[in-house]
């Protein structure tokens, strides 16, 4: 039953994401930090309006490299409920700090505080699409697992 209502849920996010979900998608006008944030504010609020319209959201600015080794949206869902990214669920507050900064690469500290109080750090990388339908957005290429207090980037 859960493998069916997760199928209608990915049909209906891959083929109308617009109206289904409201999903904005990865343009040139965006810049890094806000790429990063329309994915934390979407992580916070995961189930809403629909269970785990957050990662849908959030796979919307995958980049493409990232998506190659994620998998499909189905595996990538199963990533974000792993131990490793499960607290950016539903997490309590975020701050976003930048690390650095390229022509096109970008790369931020996110701290979040978890829905259980909670502190975790991560390596937030992006990069600039230079090909296809995205050619000249901001996507992300990857999120670290949670670093350890102290660990330098």
């Amino acid at each position: 039953m859960r493998k069916l209502l997760m199928a209608v849920v990915v049909g209906l996010v891959l083929n109308k994401p617009a109206i289904a979900l409201d999903i904005i998608s990865p343009n040139p006008n965006l810049q890094p930090k806000n790429v990063v944030e329309i994915q934390l504010q979407s992580l916070q609020r995961n189930d809403e309006p629909i269970p785990d319209a957050g990662i849908f959201q959030t796979w919307a600015f995958a980049h493409p490299n990232n998506r190659f080794m994620t998998g499909p949206i189905e595996r990538f869902l199963l990533m974000m409920k792993s131990q490793n990214y499960k607290n950016m669920l539903n997490h309590r507050d975020h701050k976003i700090e930048p690390v650095l900064q390229t022509n096109g690469r970008s790369q931020f500290a996110v701290s979040i505080t978890t829905s259980d109080n909670q502190k975790m750090t991560f390596k937030w990388e992006l990069m600039k699409v230079r090909l296809g339908k995205f050619s000249g957005s901001w996507m992300t290429s990857s999120v670290s697992p949670p670093l350890l207090s102290g660990n330098a980037f």
